[in-house]
């Protein structure tokens, strides 16, 4: 066999083998597969740590509004869950744009304390730990 058959016949072959892996045009696409669901956000300040963990979604709802009033108000703020948690925040004096907190909550009775730092960005205070 010449070469040149040799070759047409070699590129035939591989060219027929190649069909045989190819998808049909006729088979069903893959499954779609969702995304899996973002994870909660985590809520602002100490109430993102170990603390707010404690809390259930009423009780940490009303502690961040109070911490976020507490703030931006200067002046100390307390909350009270519909279970057996309750608080208060202590907002420290400005100090440039930021001031430090302190977040006191009792759960079951017993005090726990965690400290974090609330920034100025024009009129408005945000948590940032």
């Amino acid at each position: 066999m010449s070469p040149a058959k040799s070759f047409a016949v070699l590129l035939s072959a591989t060219l027929s083998l190649a069909a045989c892996n190819a998808p049909s045009l006729s088979s069903p696409p893959p499954p779609v597969v969702a995304a899996p669901a973002a994870p909660e956000p985590v809520p602002p300040g100490v109430l993102g740590g170990a603390i707010g963990r404690e809390l259930d979604e009423k009780d940490r709802t009303l502690a961040i509004a109070a911490q976020n009033e507490a703030v931006n108000s200067g002046q100390q703020k307390s909350w009270r869950g519909a279970h057996t948690a309750y608080g208060f925040i202590t907002p420290g004096p400005e100090s440039g744009n930021c001031r430090d907190y302190t977040h006191k909550i009792f759960i079951n009775g017993r005090p726990q304390e965690a400290k974090g730092q609330a920034c100025r960005k024009g009129d408005v205070w945000r948590v940032t730990s």
